[in-house]
């Protein structure tokens, strides 16, 4: 096991701690449920014995047989609950704190965080809501019924164990593999899925162009490399359930076969000749399946693992990022921002996307960045945001060096892009950023556009990037964020693209108004900012061509 899959299991065990008390409850419920169930096959056998053996049918007998079945699946109905409680709880707490990255760092478009988002989400909750509890359940499961088994039979006991400690190792060794596997598919997923949307958002334009078969063999080569990730994954999730049955169906036939020659009495030991009570042989091979009914689902679950270490991987770095700068004081005040001679590539890519920029910014106004699409205006906002890392040239607040100027961007900077970041939760969260607010009196009027369509009011519920909303919706939301959370820099990237004219409408006058107390970045097409920006800037494939 390498040091990163290491820290990817310990970070994902400290997840655990979160949830703990749902992890207590379903535990107990689990013991109570595995309890009944031996009380079930005990009075089961009884019930079984006197009727083959001695012909009397004991209807008192059997109904304590189902009242304890009908328990054990009740106390496992609320043990179920509990677990899948603990998984929202620890996927919910990860969601939280991964969202502001998301909002923040926009290294990645809305549409990509939203993937990284549900896909992580849809990897992290088995884990915990499904490998966890079963790994636990099999772990406590296996020891009252070891306990039952010693004390009735000690060989049927051993071979019990001897099955206990062989199966999780055999999975183990299968399990080596598997998370390579898992961490491919998933960069695969969120690669192609990105493209797939792109392609969809321009089927107008590629027919128009009579570009739809060379995109159309594109799509198709990706697809097959998707599929063929997705089978690699399910081959060897079938792999594991086939070496799972294997010794569990081996395991039940020594028992069995080890009872049938008790009861005939050719089994050597103090029992030669004897043979064994009916009723007790009948209870340790009901018994016996039991034993492995969560060790199924703690192997059929093991995939579940993989998958969450890979995406524990792609995780980790995202919250735990930090850059070695000197200590930032973020409540500094803006007294001035310049960039001189930025030039500025992504990595592993040759091309300049910014060539020797040079700009004085107010502490307070309106900055206009125009330039036609990819000149680079998106670059240079991220960049001013703190997303982005200037290597080539200065990026300075107050004075300091890049690194005390990009954490203090980090921290004191505002940003809506084309595309705006919508959290899963209700429209009143994502607008105050508050889970427990239960009163909202002071918004922006703006938003009673939206809060008069939604019958649920703050409360109406918002997933997959905010689908239940239009894009000037959405806009609107992240522009009352930053009226509500003012901080000293607001950055928009082309905020009334794609918009209707009453939203155009609404927008534009508050972005003004935002500009009077702090200073407002914009890039846009917008010609109104032309005439009341304080400062122009006009790119060309990342060229300055003229600053005023």
């Amino acid at each position: 096991m390498s040091s990163k899959q290491e820290s990817a299991s310990r970070w994902l065990s400290k997840k655990i701690a979160e949830a703990k008390g749902s992890y207590i409850l379903a535990s107990i419920f689990t013991v109570l449920s595995a309890g009944c169930f031996v009380v079930f096959c005990w009075y089961l056998s009884g019930f079984a014995a006197s009727w083959l053996d001695d012909g009397l049918f004991l209807p008192i007998t059997l109904m304590y047989a189902a009242i304890f079945l009908a328990g054990r699946y009740i106390l496992a109905h609320f043990a179920s609950l509990f677990n899948y409680k603990a998984g929202n709880i620890i996927v919910s707490k990860i969601k939280k704190k991964l969202y502001p990255v998301l909002l923040k760092n926009n290294q990645l478009d809305s549409i990509s965080s939203t993937l990284f988002v549900t896909r992580i989400s849809d990897d992290l909750k088995p884990f915990f809501a499904f490998f966890i509890p079963y790994s636990i359940a099999s772990v406590l499961v296996s020891i009252l019924l070891l306990v039952v088994s010693f004390w009735m039979e000690k060989w049927v006991g051993i071979i019990l164990l001897i099955s206990l400690l062989v199966i999780p190792m055999q999975m183990i060794v299968i399990g080596l593999g598997a998370e390579a596997l898992h961490k491919k598919h998933i960069n695969l997923f969120l690669k192609y899925s990105a493209i797939f949307y792109n392609r969809l958002q321009t089927i107008a334009e590629i027919v128009n162009l009579d570009n739809f078969k060379p995109q159309y063999r594109f799509l198709s080569e990706k697809s097959k490399a998707l599929n063929k990730a997705t089978t690699n994954v399910m081959q060897v999730a079938i792999l594991s359930s086939a070496v799972l049955e294997l010794f569990v169906t081996i395991s039940i036939a020594v028992v069995a076969i080890y009872l049938g020659m008790s009861l005939l009495g050719i089994m050597t030991g103090p029992n030669y000749g004897k043979g064994y009570e009916f009723r007790t042989a009948l209870f340790l091979l009901t018994l016996a399946p039991y034993f492995f009914f969560y060790l199924r689902k703690f192997v059929s679950a093991y995939h579940d693992r993989n998958k969450a270490l890979a995406s524990a991987k792609l995780v980790m770095p995202i919250l735990n990022k930090s850059t070695n700068v000197p200590f930032t004081d973020t409540d500094e005040k803006l007294s001035a921002f310049e960039i001189n001679n930025l030039s500025f590539a992504y990595p592993n890519s040759p091309v300049k996307v910014l060539h020797n920029i040079n700009l004085k910014l107010p502490t307070k106004g309106l900055v206009l960045v125009k330039g036609i699409s990819g000149s680079g205006k998106s670059t240079l906002l991220k960049i001013c945001t703190g997303s982005l890392f200037a290597q080539d040239g200065i990026v300075a607040v107050n004075g300091k060096d890049n690194g005390w100027s990009h954490e203090w961007l980090k921290a004191n900077s505002s940003y809506m892009n084309q595309f705006p970041f919508i959290f899963d939760g209700t429209l009143g969260y994502n607008v105050f950023l508050e889970t427990e607010a239960d009163k909202y009196d002071e918004y922006p009027d703006f938003l009673d556009k939206i809060l008069s369509k939604k019958e649920d009011g703050w409360l109406a519920g918002l997933s997959h990037n905010g689908k239940q909303l239009s894009g000037g919706e959405k806009q609107l939301i992240t522009l009352a964020r930053m009226m509500l959370h003012p901080r000293p820099v607001a950055i928009l990237d082309e905020p009334t693209a794609n918009l209707d004219a009453g939203t155009v409408e609404i927008i534009l006058p508050q972005i003004m108004n935002l500009a009077e107390d702090r200073l407002v970045i914009i890039a846009s097409h917008e010609r109104m900012f032309d005439a009341v920006a304080d400062v122009t800037l006009n790119l060309n494939w990342g060229e300055q061509m003229d600053y005023e």
